[in-house]
C-alpha cells in the first residue's frame, strides 16, 4: 500500500520460470545511457563505465534492420541506426514489427519531429535524446520470444557439465567463517518436497533478481543484524543495507480514441473470440498480426527542459531537500554527496533524458483503482491509442525485505513512489506534455477530437485539463502504476567497513564473503534509464569476463573444480 499514492496497492510481478522476468516483460530492448553507467563508477566501482560495459551491449544481441530502401524502414524511421554499434552475432535476437499497415508508428515519430524531437544518435551509443521505433526482443525468424532461456539456455542444455533443476525452491545460501573471508559452500533448497543441498566447488552466484536477491541474502544471514534477530536468524555478514536502496520507473498515461478506420488491439485485449480467432490465425498462418510483434515500439527520450521548463529552479536545488526521513535512514540516499552529484549533473543536462514517453494501440489501465498491469482494466467501449510517460530518474528509494524467517513467505516490498516531492513535479510535467503531442499532426489526425466526442479513459475524462500542472499532479498520485523495472536493492557500492552504504563491489562480490556474487539488476547503483532488461544482459555478460577473470587469478582456470 503507497500512502503516497491515496494508499493504492501496486502490483510487481516476477517471473517464476527460466530466463526469469525476460520471460513475461514487454520485450522493450531499450539501451540505458552513458551518463547513467558513468555514474556508476562515480559513485565508487572502479572499472564501470561505458567504455567498459558499452561492448557487452553488443555481444549480447542480434540485430535484425530491414534494408534502408525497404518500405518498412522509411515507415520505422530507422535511419537513427548505426550498424557499427549495433549486434551481428549475439544470443539475444531483436527485431522491429513487419507490417507497414498500421499509420501509428509513423505518425508517433513524424510527430514528435514536428515537435523537434528527431532522434540525436543510435540508443546503443549511450547518447540519445528524441522519438525513434525501438526494437523488441522477437526473433526475427519465428516470430518468438527471444529471452534468457531460449537465447542463453537452450542451445547449451545438454553440456555435459550442466544441471538445470526446475520447480525448485532455494531456502539459503549454505555459509561458513566469518567476515571478510565468510565462504560460501553451497545453496539449500527444496525439490518436490525434499530437502537438497547443492555444493559449490569455486563460487556461488545469486540471481534471484532486485525483490528476492535480498531476500535470500537475509535468510541467510546477510543483512541488518536488528531485522535478522527479530526473525531468529543468525547474522553472518551484518549489513544494513541489504534490501535497501530499491528503485523503480513509475508511470502513468492517457488513452484517446482513435478515429474510424484506425486498427488498435482493444478487442483483441477484450477476448473478443472474433478478434482471437484472427489473431491466432495471422500467426499460425504467417508469423504476422498483434502476436507476432513486441508490446512497446514506439519511444521517445525527452529531457526535462523539453516537457517542464516552467519547474522553478529551487525544486531543481538538491541540497534544499532533507538528506534522509526517520522512516527511512537506511537506505543510499540520492541526496547523498557523490548521488547527489550525479543526479544535479543529470537533471540539468539537456542532452539527458528524464522521461520515457512510449506509446501503444490499446487503452491502458490509468485508473485510481488500477495497480496491476499496464493493459488489463475494465474496458470502455471503442478504440484507443495510449500515450504513457516512465519516469525515468526516480529520486524516491524503498525497500525490500525478508517478513518471515519462512522461506516461501513473500518478501516484503515498499518501492515508496513519489515518496521524494520531485519526482511528483517531474512526472507532472512530463505528463502535461501529453496534451501538446496529441495536439500535432500528423498524430492529432488519428485521434477523435475530445470535441467531437472522442472519448478518453476514465480518469483522463474526469481531469479538469491535462495541460494543467496541478491537475496532472492529483492524476500521478491516483494511476501511477509500477513499470515492473525494480532494481538496486543489493547496490554495487563500496560497503559499510568503508563508510559505503554498497551490499556488493565493483565485482559483484557480497562485501565480507569471499566468493558469493550477486549477478542481476539488483546490483544497480542506480537505476537504468529505461527499460532495464538490455543492461542485465550487458552486465551478466561482463560478469562472466569477471568470473574467469577472478579463477584464473587464483589458479583454478574456468572448467577446473
Amino acid at each position: 500500500m503507497q500512502s503516497t499514492l491515496y494508499n493504492k496497492t501496486i502490483t510487481i510481478p516476477h517471473g517464476r520460470a527460466l530466463g526469469g522476468s525476460s520471460a513475461i516483460n514487454g520485450q522493450a530492448f531499450v539501451a540505458t545511457s552513458k551518463v547513467n553507467v558513468d555514474g556508476w563508477g562515480e559513485l565508487g566501482n572502479p572499472g564501470w563505465n561505458w567504455e567498459t560495459l558499452g561492448p557487452y551491449f553488443k555481444k549480447s544481441h542480434t540485430l535484425a534492420v530491414p534494408p534502408s530502401n525497404a518500405a518498412l524502414y522509411e515507415h520505422l524511421h530507422l535511419d537513427y541506426i548505426d550498424p557499427n554499434i549495433s549486434g551481428t552475432d549475439g544470443p539475444i535476437k531483436a527485431s522491429f514489427p513487419d507490417s507497414i499497415d498500421n499509420p501509428l508508428p509513423k505518425a508517433w515519430i513524424e510527430t514528435l519531429h514536428a515537435l523537434g524531437h528527431k532522434a540525436t544518435g543510435d540508443p546503443f551509443s549511450g547518447n540519445i535524446i528524441g522519438a525513434y521505433t525501438n526494437a523488441a526482443c522477437i526473433d526475427p525468424e519465428t516470430r518468438q520470444r527471444s529471452y534468457a532461456a531460449s537465447a542463453y539456455w537452450k542451445p547449451i542444455q545438454d553440456r555435459t557439465n550442466l544441471t538445470v533443476v526446475t520447480g525448485a525452491h532455494v531456502q539459503k545460501i549454505l555459509l561458513q567463517g566469518s567476515p571478510p573471508d565468510v565462504v560460501a559452500v553451497g545453496a539449500q533448497y527444496v525439490h518436490k518436497g525434499e530437502t537438497k543441498t547443492a555444493s559449490a566447488k569455486q563460487e556461488v552466484i545469486l540471481s534471484a533478481g532486485a525483490l528476492y536477491s535480498p531476500k535470500l541474502l537475509e535468510l541467510s544471514g546477510i543483512g541488518d543484524p536488528d531485522l535478522l534477530a527479530s526473525l531468529g536468524i543468525p547474522t553472518v555478514i551484518p549489513n544494513k543495507y541489504v534490501g535497501e536502496n530499491l528503485q523503480d520507473h513509475p508511470m502513468t498515461g492517457l488513452s484517446f480514441e482513435v478515429r474510424d478506420g484506425v486498427e488498435t488491439i482493444d478487442d483483441l485485449l477484450r477476448r473478443d473470440p472474433a478478434a482471437l480467432e484472427k489473431a491466432m490465425a495471422q500467426y499460425t498462418d504467417s508469423k504476422s498480426g498483434p502476436l507476432a510483434v513486441g508490446g512497446i515500439f514506439s519511444y521517445a527520450f525527452l529531457p526535462l527542459q523539453d516537457a517542464a521548463t516552467n519547474l522553478p529552479e529551487p525544486l531543481l536545488n538538491l541540497s534544499s531537500y532533507p538528506a534522509d526521513d526517520a522512516a527511512h535512514n537506511t537506505h543510499p540516499h540520492p541526496l547523498e554527496p557523490a548521488q547527489a552529484a550525479y543526479y544535479d549533473r543529470l537533471l540539468h543536462n539537456p542532452n539527458e533524458s528524464t522521461a520515457g514517453f512510449f506509446t501503444y494501440a490499446a487503452q491502458g489501465n490509468f485508473g485510481s483503482g488500477s495497480g496491476s498491469s499496464l493493459m488489463q482494466s475494465n474496458f470502455q467501449p471503442g478504440s484507443y491509442y495510449s500515450v504513457a510517460v516512465c519516469l525515468l530518474q526516480p529520486l524516491s528509494r524503498g525497500s525490500a525485505h525478508i517478513r518471515s524467517a519462512d522461506p516461501a513467505a513473500p518478501a516484503r516490498v515498499d518501492p515508496r513512489y513519489l515518496s521524494h516531492p520531485l519526482d511528483l513535479e517531474l512526472f507532472a510535467r512530463h505528463m502535461t506534455y501529453i496534451a501538446t503531442i496529441v495536439d500535432t499532426e500528423p498524430l492529432k489526425s488519428l485521434l477523435k477530437p475530445a470535441r467531437q466526442g472522442g472519448r478518453r479513459n476514465a480518469a483522463a475524462a474526469a481531469a479538469a485539463d491535462l495541460a494543467d500542472v496541478a491537475a496532472m499532479r492529483e492524476y500521478v498520485r491516483r494511476t501511477t502504476l509500477s513499470s515492473w523495472h525494480p532494481t538496486s536493492t543489493c547496490a554495487m557500492l563500496p560497503g559499510p567497513e568503508a563508510g559505503g552504504r554498497g551490499v556488493v563491489d565493483a565485482r559483484l562480490r557480497v562485501h565480507g564473503a569471499r566468493n558469493l556474487r550477486v549477478v542481476d539488476a539488483s546490483v544497480f547503483p542506480v537505476t537504468t534509464r529505461g527499460n532495464p532488461m538490455a543492461t542485465v544482459y550487458a552486465v551478466a555478460e561482463r560478469a562472466a569476463d569477471l568470473v574467469k577473470e577472478d579463477l584464473r587469478e587464483r589458479g583454478r582456470g574456468v572448467g577446473s573444480e
